[in-house]
Parts: structure tokens; C-alpha cells; sequence
């Protein structure tokens, strides 16, 4: 069995052993709950031996039987059949124990013939799942090979087809060379063609990929050039052709992509798949589990850097993890917006929370989501900015073939060529209890106050530049004021804020679970962050960052090639498409549902959006508005609106009534048109009235 195989197989035993744990519970609650076909005579306290028979017996049927089928390979009838010939087996087994046992008459014989037909069905259910929808979904996410194929023009459109046509989900092609003609910036089948024959080597480098796959048309001292270069620069190499000599230094591994031999050179032993299952899953619950500090941590930043100085709490930077991908890594901000300025009074730049989180690390507590998302692990090579890691010798580059860790040797020992060896050495010997050891050790540091306090001055500029950004940031739009414009009364003014205040904080609170949950859907279904930011124009012109769940592709800005150009002339006109297509599966659901805007009640929080109010929009969304742009700046913007709850998208800016409707809110404002409102935003989302 290939590698391909083998994996579906492990996957399909995982599936299958969820789904007749699944079915015996389902078994059960039809059998001793339902109440036309109880029998008392049955206890159903005497059913977990009958359920570790059947899982026992399922191993065995996995060993002589499942191990020479592929999931792949069957259609849904065949895959039916091979269900059906599994549970017959299986059931065959434990009828057969229970008789030596003499053990056949605890059991009901109603409950044998309920498992069996349900254990078919959600065992058919989950395979298909499985197979239909969580590899194309992995294949589409960060977690799958980003692999470019290297070649001539003619080898390298038959081996993208292939790959295309194939049901090889580990894989998923990211760019194409050709070394034959230079087509660089063009596309086949929507692959972009990144590199030509002289460049390919740097732009490899720079580019956030795995593998790259030779298909040379022959054997000559070139690919073994090309093949030395590549793995030089920490990526794995794969060669459709038969093995050749000269680089015994890389460790050399036959696989099959898409049913074609190939030999990969590998610059580092990787950590076997099983154990590298076990280090994602122990970063994913381990992230999960430090979410309830992060909140609290979190919300008293917040209350600090509000008081003492108000901006972002959270801010991110460009890092470099696993195989050369680029990702945005979060921290808590510790520099006063004003640090320039003190800076040159000779007075400290740091907050006062920014202190205490820098002597206790705390600064660090928000990469739980660069965990949580993939993009880092708890143990790991250190995440270098990109102009390091582009310095970097090849051997250091090459630790980098797994995800960066928040911790590792690095930050343990001193020595660079130490480090290095203990990472190699980390990776190709890798054990749970060695990331228990860092962990520990790591701890104990920052308990005991003896790990290092130093920010670096490249970090400390980083932060800065930050600074500087968001403070330009908060410059207004310029716009033409008007002075007779309604004026809101102070008490107005008060209930309004402390409504919304109070209610942002409590769903906050409330709906955390639910903002957990989605988060991990938008992570699952195509990687990357579950949340985005863009710029909108706020009260009195101020430019805020509001906050959403992504529904869109990690690809969305590229435009000319997603859209046709019809989408791109609405897109223009009306900021919107219809069936958009750079919208996602789960997006989909967050927008036509509304819960898309749940991250807003963060703006609602901070004071940058209301609960109710006219719709923030973009910069250029103003010039829509006319002479009307300074009566609808006046008010705060909100997550509901006249408009949203009234019309949603059925009322457009090209027809007007968008804009009326908008006027209309400012006009008319007050505290009962806004409970109006959010009671017919209920009833809109509910009903899906204007929804897209």
C-alpha cells in the first residue's frame, strides 16, 4: 500500500470507529428510550461489554480485510457493499463471542438488528463526508502540501491534469515553473506560472510552499543541480524519475503523487505522521484550553490601555514558520501611542500594563490563535522575521520544515550552531515528553523571573511602526462640515452608550462559545485567520477597523482573475457581487445568517460602532452620499440598521432607496426606533429577508 493509502486508511479507521460509537449510543437510546419497543427484561448497563467486542472485532476486520480496500477507489453503491460486508463481519464475530461466552441471552436481539442497520447507515454517512468533503477541504487548507511543479511547459500541463484529475488530497498545487519558455505572471488552469528557469530558485525560496515537483523529460546533471538547490533552501523534493547518486546526504524516500513514482529527497527526516498527529492535537487542545485566560487577560488590557492609552490592543507583525510561509503573529500591544513623543522627553515609551506583561510574557498570550490557526505550534524553531530567514544558513533553514514554535531551544539555550544541532535533533527524534520538558523548562523561567527581559530593538521598532500606522490611522477623512445639523441630547447620548455597553459585554460574554466554535468552521474550511479587519469611515469621519468572520477566500483580493467582468463592473458600482464566488461554504452560511458580524460587538465595546445606526462603509462609499455625507458622519455607525433591518439587500445605492433609507435613520433617530430596530433585525435574519 502507497503512502496515499495508507493515510486514507488511518482516516477511514478513525471515521469508522466515531461512527459505530455514534450508531451504539443512537442503538441505545432507540432501544431502552423510545417507548413503543422498551422491554424491561434488558438492562442497558450491560451493553459497553457488547460495544468493546464490536470495536475489538472491527480491528480484526480491519487487519485481515479493510487494510486491501481503498476508499478512494469506490463509488457510493460499492461503498455501500463494503459497509454492509464490514458490519456482516463484524456482527458475525460477535455473535460468535457471545455464544462461547455464553453470553447471547443478556442481549436483545431487537438491539443486535437496530446496531447493525444503523451502524450501516452512519458509517455510510460519515465515509461519505469523509470523502466528499473534509479531504477537498483539507486539500484547500494550509494544513495540505503547497507543492510547485518544475518542468517543461508540455510535462508540466500533463502532470498538473493529473494532479487535478486525481484523488490525492494530501497535495495541492500552489504555482508552476517552466524551464522551457518564460510564461512567468500567466496562468494554466488557474495556477499561476510563478518563476522562469533563471529565477525559479529565488522565487522558490521566497514563495510559501512545501515541495517542489520536477518532471523533467530526462535524467541529466541539471535536476541533480536543481534537486541539491532546492533542498538546500529546507524545501522537500520530489523527482518523477528512477533514483540517481549523488545525494546521499538527503534522506531518499519512494511515494507515489497521483499514481506516478517518485523519489523524494528530504533536507530533514521529518516527524513521522503519527507523531506529528499527536503534536497538532495536543497544540489545538492546548490552545483551546488557555482561550478562557486569554478573555480575561485580554479584557483587563483592554480596561488599561483605555485608560492610560487608548488604541489597539493587539497588534501584529510579519513571522515566518513552517517551510518559508509568511503569517501575521499577534501580541499584546506594550508601547504607549505616544512613545515617540516620550521617547524624546526622556520618559519611558511602555504602558504600565505593557511593563507587567513583559516581565511575565503575557505579551505573547494572543499566539494561541497563531496555534490554534495552524500557523505556529507551542514547541518549535524560532519564527524569524522575513529578511532573517532569507540570511539564514541553509542548515538553520532547514529546521524551519515544521511549524515555529512560541517556545523551543532557542529560547532556552544560547549558541547558535547549539541551537541548530538540539533543533535537528528535536525534529528527527521528536517525543511528547521532549515539548513537556521545554514547556517546563520555559515556566519555570518565567515563574522564577530568570528568563530573559529583553526586547529587541528590531521588535521594539516593529511595535513602533505600528504605533506610527495606527496613529496616522486615526487621522479623519476630510469632508465638508455642515454646523445646522440635529443635534443628539447628552441624555440620549448616555443611555444610548451605556446600552451599549452593557449588552455588547454580556453577548460578548454569552456567546463566546459560539465565537469558539465558528472560529474553528472559518479555520477548517480553507485555513488562515478566522477573522478580518477593514477600514470603514466612522462618526465625524474617523476611520475605524471593524472587525468580521472571513466568508471569503485567503485569494479574494485577486480580482481580475476570480471575477468575471461582469461581477467586477457591480463590484464597482454597488461594492457587492451576486453569487459571489470568492465566498467560502462556511461563509456562506455567516452572512446569509448575519453571524458574520458577531466580532463587531468588539467595535461595539470600544466605542467605534453602536448597536444601532446607518451602515459603516468605505471611503468610498462617501461620494455616493453627495452633500448628504457630513448629516450621515454625524451619527455613529452600528451593526444594525434602518436599512438592514427594513430592506437589507433588497434596496440598492443605484436605485436610491439605500441612501433614503439612511437619511431616514438620522433624521428620525431615537431610543424607540432603535429597540424597532433590533426587533426587526431579529425578525429579518430569522426569515432571511434580503439575505445574500
Amino acid at each position: 500500500m502507497n503512502n496515499l493509502g495508507r493515510y486514507t486508511l488511518y482516516i477511514q479507521n478513525i471515521t469508522d470507529v466515531i461512527c459505530l460509537t455514534l450508531a451504539f449510543f443512537v442503538s441505545r437510546f432507540i432501544r431502552f428510550t423510545l417507548p413503543f419497543i422498551q422491554y424491561k427484561a434488558y438492562s442497558p448497563d450491560a451493553y459497553w461489554r457488547f460495544y468493546l467486542s464490536v470495536i475489538v472485532a472491527y480491528i480484526v476486520v480491519d487487519i485481515f480485510v479493510l487494510c486491501r480496500e481503498n476508499l478512494l477507489d469506490r463509488n457510493a453503491s460499492r461503498e455501500l457493499f463494503s459497509i454492509v460486508k464490514m458490519v456482516v463481519y463484524i456482527f458475525s464475530m460477535v455473535l460468535v463471542f457471545t455464544y462461547i461466552t455464553k453470553t447471547s441471552a443478556v442481549y436483545s436481539r431487537i438491539f443486535f438488528m437496530i446496531y447493525a442497520i444503523v451502524s450501516v447507515v452512519i458509517t455510510f454517512i460519515g465515509r461519505t463526508i469523509i470523502k466528499n468533503k473534509i479531504f477537498p477541504m483539507y486539500q484547500r487548507s494550509k494544513q495540505s502540501r503547497k507543492i510547485v511543479l518544475v518542468g517543461p511547459l508540455d510535462n508540466v500541463k500533463r502532470s498538473l491534469s493529473i494532479l487535478k484529475d486525481s484523488d490525492d488530497w494530501r497535495f495541492d498545487v500552489s504555482g508552476l515553473v517552466i524551464t522551457d519558455e518564460d510564461l512567468k505572471g500567466e496562468y494554466i488552469e488557474n495556477v499561476e506560472i510563478i518563476s522562469n528557469l533563471n529565477d525559479m530558485h529565488q522565487d522558490i525560496t521566497l514563495e510559501e510552499v512545501d515541495s517542489v515537483y520536477i518532471v523533467p523529460k530526462y535524467i541529466d546533471d541539471r535536476i541533480v543541480e536543481w534537486t541539491k538547490r532546492f533542498c538546500e533552501s529546507g524545501k522537500n523534493v520530489y523527482v518523477n524519475i528512477d533514483d540517481f547518486g549523488g545525494l546521499t546526504e538527503y534522506t531518499r524516500v519512494t511515494d507515489q503523487i497521483a499514481g506516478n513514482n517518485v523519489m523524494s529527497y528530504l533536507p530533514v527526516l521529518p516527524v513521522p505522521k503519527r507523531q506529528a498527529a499527536i503534536k497538532r492535537v495536543f497544540d489545538f487542545v492546548g490552545s483551546l484550553l488557555l482561550l478562557p485566560l486569554f478573555f480575561v487577560v485580554g479584557l483587563t488590557v483592554f480596561v488599561f490601555l483605555k485608560i492610560e492609552s487608548n488604541g489597539p490592543v493587539i497588534y501584529s507583525r510579519i513571522r515566518v514558520s513552517k517551510n518559508g510561509r509568511r503569517y501575521y503573529q499577534y501580541r499584546f500591544r506594550m508601547l504607549r501611542m505616544d512613545a515617540q513623543k516620550r521617547m524624546k522627553e526622556k520618559k519611558t515609551p511602555f504602558t504600565i500594563i505593557g511593563m507587567f506583561l513583559r516581565i511575565t510574557h503575557l505579551d505573547g498570550l494572543p499566539m494561541i490563535f497563531n496555534v490554534l490557526s495552524g500557523d505556529m505550534s507551542f514547541v518549535g524553531p524560532h519564527s524569524p522575521r522575513l529578511t532573517s530567514y532569507l540570511n539564514y544558513e541553509p542548515d538553520r533553514r532547514k529546521n524551519l520544515c515544521i511549524r515555529a514554535g512560541i517556545v523551543g531551544y532557542w529560547s532556552c539555550e544560547s549558541g547558535l550552531s547549539q541551537i541548530t544541532r538540539d533543533e535537528r535533533d528535536y525534529i528527527e527524534n521528536w517525543t511528547f515528553l521532549k515539548d513537556l520538558n521545554i514547556l517546563a523548562r520555559m515556566i519555570g523561567h518565567y515563574i522564577t523571573f530568570t528568563s530573559s527581559k529583553t526586547y529587541s530593538k528590531k521588535a521594539f521598532q516593529e511595535e513602533l511602526a505600528f504605533i506610527k500606522d495606527a496613529n496616522a490611522f486615526k487621522q479623519p477623512m476630510q469632508y465638508q462640515h455642515v454646523d445646522d445639523l440635529k443635534k443628539d441630547s447628552s441624555v440620549y447620548l448616555f443611555i444610548k452608550r451605556c446600552f451599549d455597553f452593557v449588552l455588547s459585554f454580556v453577548a460578548l460574554v454569552l456567546l463566546s462559545p459560539i465565537l469558539i466554535i465558528l472560529s474553528l468552521l472559518v479555520i477548517a474550511d480553507d485555513g488562515g485567520s478566522p477573522f478580518y479587519g477593514h477600514t470603514r469611515i466612522g462618526k465625524n469621519g474617523k476611520r475605524i477597523m471593524v472587525y468580521k468572520f472571513r466568508s471569503m477566500r485567503k485569494d479574494a483580493g485577486d480580482l481580475e482573475r476570480l471575477l468575471t467582468p461582469e461581477q467586477l463592473e457591480q463590484y464597482r458600482t454597488e461594492f457587492k457581487i451576486d453569487d459571489d464566488p470568492r465566498i467560502t461554504g462556511i461563509g456562506e452560511f455567516l452572512r446569509k445568517t448575519s453571524l458574520d458580524e458577531l466580532p463587531q460587538l468588539f467595535n461595539i465595546l470600544s466605542g467605534d460602532l453602536s448597536i444601532v445606526g446607518p451602515r459603516p462603509i468605505v471611503e468610498k462609499e462617501t461620494e455616493i452620499y453627495g452633500d448628504d455625507i457630513a448629516k450621515l458622519l454625524s451619527v455613529k455607525p452600528g451593526l444594525t440598521g434602518y436599512w438592514q433591518a427594513y430592506a437589507r439587500n433588497n434596496a440598492t445605492y443605484e436605485s436610491g432607496e439605500r441612501q433614503q433609507m439612511e437619511m431616514y435613520y438620522v433624521d428620525h433617530r431615537s431610543i424607540w426606533l432603535d429597540i424597532k430596530i433590533i426587533f426587526k433585525t431579529f425578525i429579518s435574519v430569522l426569515k432571511r429577508e434580503g439575505a445574500q
